[in-house]
């Protein structure tokens, strides 16, 4: 599942457990499922970020 963070200078979006319960950047509890748009945006920063070699395999 992704989430997202909600402190003020956080926003961290990540893939974690259902059991989550903190934010791996800041470690804050105040975490919630990502919205539909900061899923598309977590999912092309991930593809982007990719190797070359991982990209067309």
């Amino acid at each position: 599942m992704i989430y997202a963070c909600q402190t003020k200078c956080c926003h961290f979006l990540f893939c974690g457990s259902e059991h989550q319960t903190a934010c791996p950047d800041c470690g804050h509890k105040r975490i919630r499922p990502a919205t539909q748009k900061e899923r598309a945006v977590f999912f092309r920063l991930r593809t982007e970020f990719l190797p070359e070699e991982r990209k067309s395999g």
